[in-house]
């Protein structure tokens, strides 16, 4: 991709702190005119023109037909340009990898996947080198492409009992540098972030999350995992992998000793489904229809809430969060069906001294991670971080 002289890309400049500021605020209250850009960010009339004029320029944002009120000038709207940037998104689950064409505006614009029984460096490898120039490919001669973002699992070697891998493939994503191969194979400035992390990304930016300041992200994988929204701004910690709910200790017969990920994770069912003959081993399990899956589908889901509630309230009562925000792999009626048994079982729950969170279904299921890791790339180069995450991993293109 790098020596294809064809394709569509334009330098994409990260761009300095008042044009980010002023594209931030166009993103997040527009259409919006000059005005309102200035009041919002302390600039004077004339230095808030010339900015949006010379952003009009470079193609970042669109005037509208002007509206006309009782008195003065009209006022002339500004939104961001969909076609002025765009962005890749990967995000490698277990059990496929979604690549996404982002648009400024957040649009999807193509989407390529690719599934197999479990994720190797050199399938994903192949999978983004083809993949990656057909979705470019679709847009316009000189498109800016401002990266590619990663969503992945850290530590994917440690899952091999759960996955049912060769330990000897699973082994070589040690000492994997994902993002620098990224690099070298799209030509692409590359950030990386934990997978769950960037669905939870996906979800306030995109989703239900919007309406929310402060939440707690559960997303049901074929490992479980999450995220935390606080102030409006995603969480991340020291080393980018704070709300790694799937680490939180459960007890079972009365004695601690394991975790989240072993009691509430699609592998679980997916597992069972297979010993009971329903499934195939390497079957993508989040495709498909469950309905047929009656009784085991039923124990999953009752075992998968119990966990998920004791979870929340162990959440609850260090964040305080008023809201959990529930999504998963799954068809978003059994999304709806989870999100219920979680509310029931947390009014059932005792909650002395913590205020209850109220359970909320996500909107995004397993393309949050995708948009999520996508929208990376323009918040580092074009907007405030409060518009999004901050990036765990940064690389800059191959030379």
């Amino acid at each position: 991709m790098p020596d294809d002289s064809s394709a569509p890309r334009a330098s994409a400049v990260p761009r300095g702190a008042t044009e980010r500021a002023f594209l931030s605020v166009v993103q997040r209250q527009g259409p919006i005119a000059a005005g309102g850009v200035a009041r919002s960010l302390g600039l004077s009339a004339q230095a808030a023109s010339v900015l949006s004029r010379a952003l009009e320029a470079d193609g970042l944002i669109l005037r509208g037909a002007p509206v006309r009120g009782r008195v003065g000038k009209p006022s002339i709207p500004l939104t961001l340009a969909p076609d002025g940037l765009f962005s890749l998104g990967l995000r490698i689950g277990r059990r496929r990898a979604d690549l996404v064409l982002m648009d400024f505006v957040g649009g999807v614009r193509g989407t390529e996947t690719l599934s197999y029984a479990w994720p190797t460096p050199s399938g994903i490898e192949t999978f983004v080198g083809g993949a990656a120039p057909r979705l470019t490919g679709m847009l316009a001669q000189g498109a800016r492409i401002a990266g590619l973002g990663i969503a992945a699992p850290f530590e994917l070697w440690n899952w091999l009992d759960q996955l049912g891998a060769p330990r000897a493939e699973m082994e070589v994503w040690r000492d994997a540098d994902l993002a620098a191969r990224m690099a070298a194979i799209t030509g692409l400035p590359v950030t990386e972030g934990n997978d769950a992390t960037l669905a939870c990304c996906g979800e306030q930016v995109f989703g239900r999350g919007r309406e929310l300041a402060n939440f707690a992200y559960f997303f049901v994988g074929a490992f479980v995992g999450g995220g935390i929204v606080l102030d409006g701004r995603l969480f991340e910690g020291a080393d980018g992998n704070a709300g790694a709910f799937g680490s939180l200790p459960v007890e079972r017969e009365g004695r601690l000793g394991h975790q989240l990920i072993d009691h509430a994770s699609i592998y679980l069912l997916e597992r069972r489904l297979v010993e009971a003959g329903r499934i195939g081993r390497n079957d993508d399990l989040a495709g498909m229809d469950w309905t047929g899956f009656n009784g085991i589908l039923g124990d999953w889901l009752d075992r998968t809430a119990r966990h998920l509630a004791s979870a929340a309230i162990s959440v609850t009562a260090v964040l305080a969060v008023p809201t959990i925000v529930l999504d998963g792999s799954f068809p978003p009626e059994i999304r709806t069906r989870l999100a219920d048994l979680v509310a029931k079982r947390l009014r059932r729950m005792e909650t002395r001294g913590l205020t209850p969170p109220e359970v909320i279904e996500g909107s995004l299921g397993r393309m949050a991670g995708a948009l999520g890791s996508a929208y990376q790339p323009i918040v580092r180069g074009y907007l405030m971080p409060e518009a999004g995450a901050r990036p765990a991993i940064q690389r800059s293109a191959a030379r």
